[in-house]
């Protein structure tokens, strides 16, 4: 993938010298690498996100360095320990002129749990949240089980519709367009699946007036034709620029890099649960007659196996920081004194003989290629070094339309390993705990994200105690334990923080979000 993309930029490097100017003055385009799912209640990613907040909005919204701001949602506060109000703005209407009210927010929590069928419901945004209800016509009240400091970051994840369509639309109402409507910035034009999605300003949005008329997302998920479009001109900007054409694209005088801290941290997730796993075989391909990965020298020969420093330099040209945890620096919870796991091919080899596996064992490893950095690589780098310790190895990266929903389905066949991504700005801190680490519980709407089916009673009771712990200091220290305690466990394989690399056309200013959302309102046009 990398020398492809390298010999394109070759390929156009004289063209790319004088780039095109943009198309239109009040038009922007955008390459997009990963396309949105129009119901927003639908499935829970960051990419999701990215779109959602423009076209539909939340109560609250992040900003570059993922602190909560105002949006629909004027001010908060607490009111008591199980009591968070929020007062809404007054004035606010949706792209189809109806009345922003109380009654829009209450139907929209209550919709998150009954999408049928949704691949990754919003419930894990419901965490300690017991119930929504509307004060009068412009304050809310979100009640919660207990003391629940994350509201306000968690209430920033869920896009706001209108109660009529809360109360009857179907996902496939949102997919034809019907149901599309929101109180954000903009308002859908046109969605054309696996192609484009074009968006006008809604010209009564309540905030700042957005500098773009019009603007266009185009889905491109291969990384070089992404590129290509770049130097063509044929688009104003692109997002989740490869890192192996980060320097290139430097050096090219019409062009500029924007690069930043990202909060995701990447790494790998193994079947916990499962006495047979679908997805180990001995080495006749025949599936073995026990999980591998309960066995916790396996979980620790993998971690060891990893060698981070070159998925680093080689597969994400330096653009990406090896990972110790799973929740990036400068966020609560993240414990410094763990280091990140050496790499210790010797060991590895040494643990999987003492588990009973002294010539390895064969494993399929699934991961998404169009959906993080460099994904498909760094699977395929991960596969080989597990080669290196024995183990027979297939590597199956897919289409990310297809590869969540196999594996997010808890009662299917999911996979035995794979590669995965969190984003730590949904909690401003160690999400990840409550959202996939922690038992799997309906009723309390913990571990909805847990895909391993991790267990661990000690974590669990720890979790819950920080979830409901106001003071940052100790809640945070609560947190930093419990990651230390699933670290050593290896209940899951950290392995890099990503960056964020978007580039842009000369006289074009753009401010790059830790949360990795591409928003039309944070390009500029430079005087």
């Amino acid at each position: 993938m990398c020398n492809k993309t390298s010999s394109l930029i070759k390929a156009v490097s004289l063209a790319a010298a004088m780039l095109p100017a943009i198309a239109a003055a009040d038009e922007l385009t955008i390459g997009a690498r990963s396309e949105l799912t129009m119901d927003p209640h639908f499935l829970w990613t960051g990419a999701n996100t990215s779109y959602h907040v423009q076209i539909y909005g939340a109560l609250l919204q992040l900003d570059a360095k993922a602190q909560v701001r105002p949006m629909l949602a004027e001010s908060w506060r607490t009111v008591d320990d199980t009591t968070w109000e929020f007062k809404l703005r007054e004035g606010v209407v949706f792209h189809d002129g109806t009345p922003f009210t109380a009654a829009d927010v209450v139907a929209t929590f209550k919709r998150l749990p009954n999408v049928p069928n949704a691949a990754g419901p919003l419930t894990g945004a419901l965490v300690g949240i017991r119930d929504v209800v509307a004060v009068d016509d412009f304050t809310v009240h979100v009640l919660t089980n207990g003391p629940s400091p994350v509201v306000p970051h968690q209430v920033a994840q869920i896009p706001i519709i209108p109660s009529e369509i809360a109360e009857s639309a179907t996902t496939a109402d949102f997919n034809t367009g019907k149901a599309a409507i929101g109180a954000g910035p903009f308002a859908i034009d046109t969605y054309v699946a696996g192609d484009r999605l074009e968006l006008r300003r809604f010209d009564q949005f309540w905030g700042d007036k957005p500098e773009w008329e019009r603007a266009t997302f185009r889905f491109i998920s291969d990384d070089s034709a992404r590129v290509a479009a770049f130097l063509s001109g044929s688009v104003d900007m692109i997002d989740a620029v490869p890192p192996v054409d980060v320097s290139r694209l430097r050096e090219t005088p019409e062009a500029i890099v924007h690069t930043g801290s990202s909060d995701r941290v990447i790494f790998l997730w193994m079947d916990h649960e499962r006495d047979v796993t679908p997805f180990a075989t001995d080495l006749d391909g025949k599936p073995l007659a026990k999980n591998p990965f309960k066995d916790s020298r396996v979980r620790r020969a993998i971690n060891h196996a990893i060698n981070r420093d070159v998925i680093v330099d080689r597969v994400m040209d330096k653009l990406a920081i090896p990972a110790s945890q799973i929740v990036p620096p400068g966020f609560g919870g993240y414990d410094e004194a763990i280091d990140v796991p050496s790499y210790d091919p010797e060991l590895a080899k040494s643990l999987l003989k003492e588990a009973g596996y002294p010539d390895g064992f064969g494993l399929t490893i699934h991961c998404p290629n169009d959906r993080y950095v460099n994904d498909g690589a760094v699977c395929q780098a991960v596969g080989q070094q597990l080669a290196q310790i024995g183990l027979k190895m297939i590597v199956e990266p897919m289409p990310r339309a297809v590869y969540f929903p196999m594996v997010t389905d808890h009662a299917g066949e999911r996979s035995s390993l794979f590669l995965f991504g969190w984003g730590s700005s949904s909690g401003g801190e160690a999400d990840l705990l409550w959202q996939g680490i922690h038992t799997f519980d309906k009723d309390k709407k913990l571990g909805t994200w847990n895909l391993g089916h991790y267990s661990n009673a000690e974590a669990d009771a720890l979790i819950e105690k920080a979830l409901v712990t106001l003071d940052a200091d100790e809640r945070h220290r609560i947190e930093a334990g419990v990651i230390k305690t699933i670290m050593e466990d290896v209940a899951v394989v950290p392995l890099h923080y990503q960056t964020v690399n978007v580039a842009t056309r000369k006289g074009l200013s753009y401010t790059v979000h830790a949360d990795e959302n591409t928003l039309i309102t944070e390009v500029k046009k430079q005087p």
